[in-house]
């Protein structure tokens, strides 16, 4: 064997070793997220949560639910947000997503006097959030008039709750928007 029968013959290896781990990695990674979705987690949809905020960054919380549910159904589902560890005043805006659904599903909530939805899908909070309060954002959730959820199917209803100090909030939300 010559020197570039052996080069060409070690090039090979590496590339088909590297192309058995991204084959691997690939799959494994594909169940691991469809069973996240076919898993349980911690919190369902009528769960009280409270989500815990820091300033100038973004809150997250998931809830599974099924099919089930009829269209136009209110679910009780109280999210507070907790700023017990804040030490600036903050603004707060939400929104919430829908996975485990190919249609861009949208489910409104019932929320305090304190929250109005704008044009651009949030939630904006009209005053100023202080360090150690706690307000309620939600009480109850109502499922999309043209839902088009299976029964038997898990999906996942994930809430974002941002924070911007409020000194901050014309430079990067902009006004607030033209509220609904």
């Amino acid at each position: 064997m010559s020197r570039r029968d052996v080069a060409w013959l070690f090039v090979c290896i590496i590339l088909g070793g590297l192309l058995i781990v991204s084959i691997i990695l690939g799959v494994t990674g594909f169940f691991s997220s469809v069973s996240y979705l076919k898993s349980d987690t911690d919190l369902t949809v009528g769960d009280n949560v409270l989500i815990n905020v820091l300033p100038n960054q973004a809150s997250v919380a998931s809830f599974t639910f099924d099919g089930s549910y009829m269209p136009n159904e209110n679910i009780p589902l109280v999210i507070q947000i907790n700023a017990q560890d804040l030490e600036s005043e903050v603004n707060v805006r939400v929104k919430a997503k829908v996975f485990g659904n190919d249609n861009e599903q949208e489910f409104d909530f019932i929320t305090t006097e304190h929250f109005e939805k704008a044009e651009d899908g949030y939630y904006y909070f009209d005053g100023v959030l202080r360090g150690g309060n706690k307000i309620t954002f939600s009480t109850y959730v109502t499922t999309p008039s043209e839902g088009d959820f299976i029964s038997n199917e898990k999906y996942v209803l994930t809430v974002i709750v941002e924070t911007i100090e409020a000194e901050f909030k014309e430079n990067i939300w902009g006004t607030i928007v033209n509220l609904a």
